[in-house]
């Protein structure tokens, strides 16, 4: 399932004040289902969307209902700490902000566009429809990502903007910190789960090139614009998780290899099969 194919928000007002939470379970539909059930149970849950609450007055009872269930719970806060510190300092105390969003009835143009959105994000998925991002202070922003008019990714607001001009729905809650005391695992693991996913994705389609290479029926002009498309998503995974490092403390630099060499590989197939052709 898609971010753009879950169920439909409908329009937000709710606010994170004092002992008020935002909570993400992590897993499949199924899998959070028992976990959605008690917590609808309780005064004073908000169910935002599917996988998704505010829990007002959070309590013992909250937790418990809870505590089998992989999940991230935020509070707001007023401070953005500094990078300067040490990555294990800051990673427990960061600051982020989460987008959700989704369409009624998508169309596939709308799913392609998401999906090329969230890629060239500085967030990562935390669930279908549910993007995390880092917060950094300006002077951060500005050192890691470049000033606004050399930008090459997209913050938490322009997605949410964009989501909106091609017809989704999207809420948008902004300096948050992770509460409970996995949290700061959750996130490395999502990290990692949409970097796999990302370059699973290209891979696959790059190994599906090589395979048609083979295949005489397929004209040369039409396996090199299918290369070239490739190679650009290539490049722009490339861009977005270079600056992982800074971003999530994440190091994707030796996967980017396997993949660049893949997709060089394939360029050589082709050529290959050119001349063969030619000849």
């Amino acid at each position: 399932m898609t971010e753009s194919s879950v169920d439909v928000i409908t329009p937000i007002t709710s606010e994170l004040k004092g002992d008020s939470r935002l909570i993400v379970l992590l897993g499949s539909p199924e899998g959070i289902k028992n976990t959605s059930r008690k917590l609808a149970a309780y005064p004073g849950v908000e169910k935002l969307r599917r996988g998704l609450f505010i829990i007002h007055g959070y309590s013992e009872n909250h937790a418990n209902a809870l505590d089998t269930q992989s999940v991230i719970s935020f509070i707001r806060t007023r401070e953005i700490p500094s990078l300067r510190k040490k990555v294990e300092d800051v990673s427990p105390n960061r600051v982020y902000t989460i987008v959700s969003f989704s369409f009624k009835n998508p169309t596939a143009q709308q799913k392609k566009r998401v999906e090329r959105l969230i890629r060239k994000t500085t967030g990562v998925r935390l669930r279908p429809g549910v993007i995390l991002f880092p917060l950094f202070r300006a002077k951060e922003r500005r050192r890691i990502l470049g000033s606004e008019d050399e930008r090459v990714l997209i913050d938490s607001q322009e997605f949410s903007k964009l989501i909106r001009e091609i017809g989704g729905n999207s809420v948008r809650w902004t300096r948050l910190k992770i509460k409970n005391s996995n949290g700061s695992n959750q996130v490395k693991q999502a990290v990692e789960n949409t970097f796999e996913r990302d370059l699973r994705g290209l891979e696959d389609k790059i190994r599906s090139l090589r395979g048609q290479s083979k295949d005489t029926a397929i004209p040369i002009r039409q396996l090199k614009k299918k290369y070239g498309l490739l190679s650009r998503s290539f490049r722009e995974l490339k861009t977005k998780w270079l600056l992982a490092k800074k971003l999530w403390f994440y190091d994707a630099e030796k996967a980017l290899r396997r993949t660049y060499n893949i997709l060089i590989n394939t360029r050589r197939m082709i050529t290959s099969e050119e001349s063969r052709r030619m000849n």
